[in-house]
Parts: structure tokens; C-alpha cells; sequence
């Protein structure tokens, strides 16, 4: 009977140990979770020189950032260029999980990886700031009066018009080869010139050196005011405004292509949802002021935030296109 009381008692005290501790995992899994700030200066990195576009991002972040005082400690902007973006990657990575390193990320990140460069998602999405989209543009005395003139010329001889590109693989030359796919043509027969930057690639076209550049909007706009230069038709999903409103994008003229050098603010990889989260609210704040919206307009940017759940379903979307005509390119490992 004493036997029997003992077990009785014992099996009483592990059932009621036992709702104990379920009572406090139920209770540690309602707690929200614990807010993170940074403590210490934030390194935003950029992996091209001074005065891109990747810069120009990563300076008006921090501007509006500080004059604003959303964050409570300095961000300094550090440019790290050279290997094709993958050394700032390499740098912010020395430091998983912490979110004092960020980095202007762009479709590099999906590129880097079907070229064998880089491993996809070593690096943490926190979210995407805006689209930038391609604009295809030939001399103001061009023959060439839209899309659908150069792919009458490119089906007849792909390689009788030469087309001026920053970056083999890049976004530019993707979307001038999806292009080219969409229309029939083989886009590794096409006549592909290799210029350091956009602007040189303008001026080779102005020479009468190549007959088109694929180049980003903002780079092209200058040249399409000054009269020397027109824009034929843009990657955009829809007709973009102010100075382009006349400018069909290829869809309109026939050829279901749409494609967009994003860019976005990234982490290494390891951080965690408060760390995310943080920097997600932080850059919320930023894309309502004013100040923002004037360099979106001027700089022929669509704003299109996306949080960090978000941006990782739209890379995903990214990567099955990027990876076919990449493959297609024969630049796919």
C-alpha cells in the first residue's frame, strides 16, 4: 500500500512537472520577439566605385536615414568594387548574423550563382528598394525607329547591328537577349560589344562606332533631350513617365519581355527576424519622405518595396528566367 501511495505521488509530481513545462513553452512562444538596434556604427557596403547607381542608392539611404535620425548610430558607406560584387558579398559575410554590415544588392546575386561565382542565399534578403529597367537606344538618325525595326533587322542578319553593353550577363544584356528570343532569333548569334561603363557605350554609339546600347534608363535620358540620341522602346512592364511617356516598352510593340536591374538592401546570411525586422521598419521610414521620392523621379526609378519575405519569393521568380537564357548564352555553369 506504502508502495503503492509512493507511485501514486510520483506520477502526480511528473504530470504536474510536465504541465509546468508546457505552460512555459506555451508562454515563451507567445512573448514577442525581443527587439534588436544596432549598437555599434553600420557598414553599408557597395561593390562598384563612386557615383553608380549602387552608390547613388546607398547614399540617400544613409542620408535620409541620419537626417532623420532613424537609426541610432552612424552608417558609414564603404565601396568595395571589383570582382564582379563578389568581394563586398565576400567582406559582409566575415560577419554572419550580424546586422551591422549591409550591402546594395542587385540581380548579380542570381547571376553570380548560374555563372558558378557565388552560392544563391549566402546572404540575408531584407528588402527591395527599386526597379531600374533598360532602354534601347540608337542615334537620332538611326533607321532604326523602334523594337520592331531591329528585330526585322536582327532576323534578316543578327550580327549587322552592333549592340554596346556594360557587362556580359548583366541585366542590359539579358533583357536585349530575351529579346532576341522572343523574337526567334538566336541571342548568341547577336553582335555584342563590351564597353567599362553605359556612358562609354553612348558615346561609341554617338561616333557611329555601334549602331545600339542596352543601357539603364537614366544613363539614356540625357542623350534623348540633348537630341542626339532616341530611346526605340524600354524593359518595362508598363509605359514609364515624365520624359519617357512616349516610349513604347516591348510589350506594347509585340514581344512579351520585361526585366529589371533591381536594387536592394541585403545582409549576410544568419541574421535573425528581429534583425530583419529592424531594418525592414528602417527602410519603410525611408521611401515615404520627400527626398526620396524626388531621386526615384529624377533617376527614372520605379519604387517598388518589397519586405524581406517578399523580395526572396521575387528573387525566386528572377532566377528561373535569368537561369534559362543564361543557359541559352551558353554562361551557366
Amino acid at each position: 500500500m506504502y508502495r503503492g501511495r509512493c507511485r501514486r505521488f510520483a506520477a502526480g509530481i511528473s504530470r504536474g512537472v510536465a504541465a509546468a513545462a508546457i505552460a512555459a513553452l506555451m508562454l515563451v512562444l507567445t512573448l514577442p520577439v525581443r527587439a534588436w538596434t544596432p549598437e555599434r556604427p553600420v557598414e553599408l557596403l557597395v561593390s562598384s566605385a563612386p557615383g553608380g547607381s549602387n552608390d547613388r542608392i546607398a547614399r540617400i539611404i544613409q542620408k535620409i536615414a541620419q537626417e532623420q535620425k532613424l537609426v541610432p548610430v552612424p552608417i558609414s558607406v564603404i565601396n568595395r568594387p571589383g570582382g564582379n560584387q563578389a568581394i563586398s558579398r565576400a567582406y559582409i559575410n566575415q560577419n554572419p548574423g550580424d546586422a551591422h554590415y549591409l550591402d546594395v544588392g542587385n540581380p548579380t546575386l542570381i547571376s553570380n550563382h548560374v555563372s558558378g561565382r557565388q552560392q544563391y542565399g549566402d546572404f540575408t534578403p531584407i528588402a527591395l528598394m527599386v526597379n531600374e529597367f533598360t532602354a534601347f537606344s540608337v542615334r537620332a538618325d538611326s533607321p532604326l525607329r523602334n523594337a520592331q525595326d531591329l528585330v526585322a533587322q536582327l532576323r534578316k542578319d543578327p550580327e549587322s547591328v552592333a549592340v554596346g553593353v556594360s557587362n556580359r550577363g548583366g541585366t542590359n544584356h539579358l533583357a536585349l537577349s530575351l529579346l532576341a528570343k522572343a523574337a526567334g532569333i538566336d541571342p548568341r548569334r547577336l553582335k555584342v560589344v563590351v564597353f567599362k561603363t553605359n556612358a562609354e557605350g553612348l558615346t561609341a554609339m554617338l561616333g557611329g562606332h555601334i549602331q545600339l546600347v542596352s543601357s539603364a534608363v537614366a544613363t539614356a535620358v540625357g542623350q534623348m533631350r540633348d537630341g542626339k540620341a532616341r530611346i526605340i522602346s524600354v524593359s518595362a512592364p508598363q509605359r514609364m513617365g515624365g520624359d519617357l511617356a512616349q516610349v513604347p516598352t516591348l510589350r506594347e510593340q509585340g514581344f512579351d519581355v520585361s526585366l529589371s536591374n533591381w536594387r536592394a538592401i541585403i545582409g549576410p546570411k544568419g541574421l535573425g527576424a528581429a534583425q530583419i525586422a529592424y531594418w525592414e521598419g528602417v527602410l519603410a521610414r525611408v521611401i515615404v519622405t520627400e527626398e526620396w521620392k524626388a531621386v526615384l523621379d529624377k533617376q527614372f526609378w520605379d519604387g517598388n518595396f518589397l519586405r524581406s519575405r517578399e523580395f526572396a519569393k521575387y528573387m525566386d521568380n528572377e532566377y528561373a528566367q535569368t537561369k534559362a537564357i543564361m543557359t541559352e548564352l551558353g554562361l551557366a555553369k
